[in-house]
């Protein structure tokens, strides 16, 4: 008799767990068929139904997670990866699967652990080479990742065109952006119908323009027209009357060069170095003084020279720079028609020098705007020339030196090809001669704004409030200047790298003293070469 018990309970258990082995079989197989028709929700149903029915399989597990991870729900989708990847016996594709996974929620540590598994045991070889080589680049570790994609393409030449994209990446991560470049088109090459070459396509001409962007040597070339109706910038009364309203032409030549160390485009720390030349060479229009001898405006023909240094750091939303200025700036005076006269040009001609250093706190406000707030000191000298000898009088010396602090906001628009600015600063003058020390309030406003292709409009307007410390010892009185400065201008580039500007200036001073009194317009047209 308990024979025969035993015979009937072994039965029973094998008929419910073979009941119980087809319904989890129909059920992974209902859920299969929904899962390739794309229908993921119906899919997961039929597959936690067989997971019900046989919770110790590796395959339905691995069903679930590969379905999970079709819906991008990847946290849901490790747990049930993880067990078809270490259930008996384990499905091999799900410890693929898992990597990706793991590597698509940040898990890196735990995605590499498993890589080393799928390595020793030989598992998907070449897909885990490309995952791996995901893994470390987003680690940074840019080098091992090159490695890791070109022993995938080694080993599965269907890889090669994801491995030559993912490669570009990496290079693009290290700032190689050239040899990026050649791999981008490289993959663009290998299948040009393909969505990663449509996807190469537009990253490179992201890295194009990068490459752009970040060439460390820069150069530009000007040269142009200007007629100016006040060469000498003077007033009226008894001392300007004769050199006032003087009007002339001059040829305007301005160059620069800067260098950009290449760790400034990669790291928090940036350094440049600049270099800046302006001249003006006038034509020459005769005139005569009070004293009845006559002059020529060549004398006012004018050089300066400028250079910097630009130390600085950028953290979060902050950025900070110390730019470092020296300026020697040259008045030609009667040395003949050009600076070059005679070997000793350099030390006749100097007019003023100056040296410039400028803390600088830059911030974002918006993601289209942002803030700065400077402080500058400047140290100035002014050079016995013929036309500006050594001061008559000690009050009259402008050497010295100037403290300056203050604020500006910025509006990016156009995308970015436009912008709007507002500045303001006050300053003390400091200098040797009494006639010379104020204070100075200065308002002003920028834009630069793109009309249509390759034609934008730039505008200034600028106001100066200058109020002079002490009553002047020649016309006993405090002067006072009010400056209302206005510019307006075209660019239109012709060319790459190559733009053509006209420009009108206007600069109006209202002074109680006639003789800083004064109206000047300069008419500007030129064409400057940038490469």
């Amino acid at each position: 008799m308990k024979g025969v018990i035993r015979a009937f309970l072994f039965a029973l258990c094998l008929t419910i767990s073979l009941t119980c082995f087809a319904n989890g079989q129909s059920f992974l197989e209902q859920g299969i068929k929904e899962f390739g028709d794309e229908n993921y929700e119906e899919a997961l149903q039929y597959f936690l139904k067989a997971r019900g029915a046989d919770p110790k399989s590796a395959r339905v597990a691995y069903y679930i997670g590969l379905t999970y991870k079709a819906m991008e729900n990847y946290p849901a989708a490790i747990p049930y990866l993880r067990d078809a990847a270490t259930l008996t016996p384990r499905v091999d594709d799900g410890l693929v699967a898992l990597i990706d996974v793991l590597y698509n929620t940040g898990n890196l540590r735990e995605a590499l652990e498993w890589v080393a598994i799928a390595e020793k045991d030989q598992v998907r070889p070449a897909q885990v080479q490309f995952l791996k080589g995901l893994i470390l680049a987003k680690e940074g570790k840019t080098e091992a990742a090159v490695q890791s994609f070109e022993a995938a393409k080694k080993l599965d030449s269907r890889l090669t065109q994801q491995a030559e994209f993912q490669t570009a990446n990496a290079y693009a991560q290290q700032g190689r952006l050239k040899e990026a470049r050649e791999r981008l088109r490289s993959t663009i090459t290998l299948d040009p119908a393909s969505s990663e070459a449509q996807f190469a396509r537009d990253y490179e001409k992201i890295v194009t323009d990068r490459i752009e962007r970040e060439k460390p040597w820069r150069f530009s070339v000007g040269i142009g027209y200007k007629y100016d109706t006040n060469v000498i910038a003077k007033g009226s009364g008894p001392i300007a009357d004769s050199i006032s309203h003087q009007e002339d032409s001059a040829l305007n030549v301005n160059t620069r060069i800067s260098y950009t160390a290449p760790f400034s485009f990669r790291t928090p720390y940036s350094l440049s170095f600049n270099y800046a030349l302006s001249a003006d060479r006038y034509f020459g229009k005769s005139y005569t003084r009070a004293d009845g001898t006559t002059g020529n405006l060549t004398e006012y023909n004018n050089m300066t020279n400028q250079f910097s240094i630009v130390p600085g750091y950028s953290f979060g939303r902050f950025a900070v720079s110390l730019p470092v200025t020296y300026g020697y700036q040259s008045l030609q005076g009667q040395k003949g028609l050009d600076f070059f006269s005679d070997l000793h040009w350099a030390t006749q001609t100097r007019y003023l020098s100056y040296t410039t250093v400028t803390p600088t706190l830059r911030f974002l406000t918006t993601e289209k705007s942002f803030g700065e707030v400077f402080f500058s000191y400047m140290r100035k000298k002014y050079f016995d020339t013929e036309l500006h000898p050594e001061p008559f009088a000690a009050e009259e010396e402008r050497s010295g030196e100037r403290l300056t602090g203050g604020l500006g906001w910025s509006y990016l628009f156009k995308e970015t090809k436009g912008i709007f600015s507002l500045r303001y600063s006050y300053s003390q003058d400091n200098t040797i001669g009494r006639n010379w020390v104020n204070t100075e309030n200065r308002f002003g406003a920028d834009i630069l704004y793109p009309i249509v292709g390759a034609l934008r409009a730039q505008g200034m307007a600028e106001v100066i409030l200058v109020d002079y410390t002490f009553n002047n010892s020649f016309f006993d009185e405090k002067r006072r200047d009010e400056i209302y400065n206005f510019s307006l201008g075209l660019i239109y580039g012709i060319c790459k790298n190559t733009d053509i500007i006209v420009q009108y200036n206007r600069y109006r001073n209202t002074s109680n003293i006639p003789l800083y009194d004064y109206k000047r317009e300069i008419y500007m047209a030129g064409v400057e070469y940038r490469f």
